[in-house]
């Protein structure tokens, strides 16, 4: 696995470098307060990175440093990345909310809903409405 590497300045990518100190700032200060082992904070703009900042450790008992290659157990953070990454398609109009599931995932062209029973005796109805991207992170 590589290492990480900032390529470009903040401001060359329009970014702000006090913010990004605030951003580094909140962050060393959940460490030291204990609250964090440590964290790797990558801020990219144009697919490059312009902030890159490790801080704390990625085993504290064997004092380890956080660096850049360092690999983290996110466990259940699907949802959230996953939203990220539909935000960002949104923003740049690849993807709209009120787009059918369907159109991206042909499977959910149909969709049936939960009436009653289990197992091989479960009752199902077809849907109302056509599965939206909105419903999906907004999981209802």
């Amino acid at each position: 696995m590589g290492h990480l590497r900032q390529e470009i300045e903040p401001r060359e990518a329009g970014l702000d470098p006090k913010a990004l100190a605030r951003l580094d700032q909140h962050f060393s200060h959940l460490v030291d307060d204990l609250r964090l082992p440590g964290y790797l904070v990558s801020v990219s703009r144009h697919g490059r990175v312009a902030h890159l900042r490790t801080y704390g450790h990625r085993d504290v008992e064997a004092r380890l440093p956080v660096e850049t290659d360092t690999l983290w157990r996110i466990y259940s953070m699907t949802k959230p990345v996953t939203s990220v990454a539909a935000l960002m398609l949104l923003e740049e109009g690849r993807l709209r909310l009120n787009d059918p599931v369907a159109r991206f995932l042909p499977a959910f062209a149909d969709p049936r809903v939960y009436v009653s029973g289990s197992g091989a005796d479960t009752k199902t109805r077809p849907a109302g409405q056509p599965l939206l991207i909105r419903h999906l992170l907004t999981h209802t």
